[in-house]
């Protein structure tokens, strides 16, 4: 599933007050497009830190992706991975492609699952159905057993966010990293009810991008964020 916003003008040399207020001068921008790793080794695992390779498949998948953008001429300044390998290996073969600034930033990467890491999720729904069922009925309470909690992952994907607007203000950044990441950006910048999150999908290498308005006098402070295109079709 593809949903886009219609085009607009890239720049435009004019200011205005957006819905929240914002003074928005649209010569200031930054487009950070999030894309997810493809297709991993290991099956059908809950894999948060688990270190999974790409498959051939997730390869082709990743590529196909960023392919497509870069014939439109939607390219980048520079990409910014997670450090697991199923985004890291493929963000150094891209950011050498193109000739491109990389950045491995550990905030990036996904929820640690703790004690269920890389189990069969088919297992998991048998032997503790009601646990994993509060992962996508009440998903900013869910913890699993010695992992990292949702809400602290929240956060942490957000301080990135915020970190990710302030280092590269006025810039084009593609963002490898993971479903969970996208779910959680997805549901917090579009102001979503938390079960929300559950409804994207975001098969491997699915993408979206957003855009962010800057306001003309504090860029770095006051912003607002756009989604302008979720490419959720799988390859």
């Amino acid at each position: 599933m593809v949903w886009q916003r219609s085009p607009r003008p890239l720049f435009q040399a004019v200011s205005h007050l957006n819905n929240s207020g914002v003074a928005v001068n649209n010569m200031l921008k930054t487009r950070i497009d999030v894309m997810r790793h493809g297709e991993p080794e290991g099956g059908d695992v809950l894999r948060g830190s688990t270190d999974h390779l790409l498959t051939e498949k997730g390869w082709q998948q990743a590529r196909q992706r960023t392919e497509y953008f870069i014939a439109r001429n939607e390219g980048w300044n520079k990409i910014i991975s997670s450090p697991l390998s199923r985004c890291k290996n493929f963000a150094e073969e891209l950011a050498d492609k193109l000739q491109l600034p990389l950045e491995v930033q550990q905030d990036w990467r996904e929820i640690d699952y703790g004690d269920w890491e890389n189990q069969s999720t088919k297992d998991l729904w048998t032997k503790n159905a009601e646990h994993m069922q509060q992962l996508w009925a009440d998903p900013m309470q869910f913890c699993a057993p010695n992992g990292e909690a949702v809400s602290d992952f929240t956060q942490r994907i957000l301080s990135a966010w915020r970190q990710t607007i302030a280092d590269n203000t006025g810039e084009k950044v593609l963002v490898v990293c993971h479903g969970g990441v996208m779910r959680i950006l997805l549901q917090q910048l579009l102001d979503m009810s938390p079960k929300a999150m559950s409804r994207f999908k975001i098969p491997y290498a699915a993408l979206s991008q957003f855009e962010i308005d800057h306001d003309s006098e504090k860029p770095e402070e006051k912003y607002w964020t756009s989604l302008i295109s979720h490419h959720g079709e799988e390859l």
